[in-house]
């Protein structure tokens, strides 16, 4: 019986040995991690009634640790793949295996690096090296990975900043138009159709205003912006649509030219600096879309209206609502 008791002892002690030997020991987790800011509160109810999610919900990572995430980012072997400029560990020496990761926390979300770790499959890069042949991402998975390892790897990520300001389409005047403007495509395949008119080429912009500065902005647009904007050859016409159901950035403008032509010189054109720079001071940071198809636009083919209630004394009448001298007539109107 000792004999076999110590036969097993042995091999526990080895296959112990065997399995820590498998990938280097995680290394320790920060004293306290610093704890998420409280998101959503709401009722079971009201999440139901919200279709499972809350409205605008979006993956948020717990937070991390940035310099444990850099230690992450070496013990896993990440690299030997992504190339980062500045830092002091060896460096990627096929550029084609994998993004290089300078400076990508100004590009992408917490969420969005969380995702790529979790699943690479989610978003697959068109470029030589990043797609095997079997038409998966050729970064490898990380089945062990802890929670505490993957937020802080996330939290590295994120601290990866630009060393300067972004590049934006609004910024260097005398730059080459072609230089400044990247027309995208957009895929309308199994999307309605947007109604056919007399702009072809758009630029789109989604941000937020900045707090306290949406009655500044409305009435700068209203008594300049909007004015000044419309003066510019080939400049048809300007959208603004705001989603609240989007977590941020909800209000999207939406600019219409005659062709790509007009777009592009409009957006090279050194004049209209100080025009972009009065609009961004009223908003926070934002990207840019130029296309030959609209970003956003009603679809007539499944939108229905009661006839006549684009007028707005029609709209009252038939929702049974006083008119607005009705309100002035009352006693405590003010």
């Amino acid at each position: 019986m000792r004999e076999r008791l110590a036969w097993l002892a042995a091999v526990i002690v080895l296959a112990t040995l065997w399995l820590s030997g498998r990938r280097p020991a995680p290394t320790a987790a920060p004293a306290s991690r610093p704890r998420a800011q409280p998101g959503v509160r709401l009722s079971m109810d009201q999440l139901h009634q919200q279709g499972g999610v809350p409205l605008g919900w979006r993956l948020t990572p717990p937070p991390g640790d940035p310099a444990a995430g850099r230690r992450a980012f070496t013990e896993l072997g990440c690299n030997a793949c992504h190339r980062v400029a500045g830092e002091s560990f060896a460096q990627a020496v096929d550029d084609t295996l994998g993004p290089e990761l300078t400076g990508m926390g100004g590009h992408h979300p917490p969420a969005y690096f969380a995702e790529a770790i979790l699943n690479p499959d989610a978003v697959l890069i068109d470029a030589p090296g990043y797609v095997g042949d079997d038409g998966h991402s050729r970064m490898p998975s990380y089945p062990e990975m802890t929670t505490g390892e993957l937020s802080d790897l996330v939290a590295y990520l994120a601290s990866l900043q630009p060393a300067g300001s972004a590049p934006s389409c609004h910024a260097a005047a005398g730059a080459p138009a072609n230089a400044r403007v990247t027309m995208s495509s957009v895929d309308l395949h199994d999307r309605p159709q947007p109604r056919a008119g007399e702009a072809h080429a758009f630029f789109s912009q989604t941000y937020d205003v900045l707090p306290g500065q949406l009655a500044a902005f409305e009435a700068w647009f209203a008594s300049e912006g909007r004015t000044r904007f419309l003066a510019v050859d080939g400049l048809v016409r300007i959208d603004t649509f705001v989603d609240p159901a989007r977590p941020e950035t909800a209000i999207t403008s939406q600019f219409g030219f005659r062709d790509e032509t007009a777009l592009r010189n409009f957006m090279a054109d050194p004049a209209t600096a100080d025009l972009w720079t009065r609009f961004d001071a009223f908003v926070g940071p934002h990207g840019h879309w130029a296309s030959e198809r609209p970003l956003v636009y009603r679809a007539p083919s499944l939108s229905a209206e009661q006839p006549g209630l684009r007028d707005p004394a029609a709209h009252r009448a038939h929702h049974g609502e006083p008119s607005p001298a009705a309100f002035d007539r009352r006693p405590d109107a003010g």
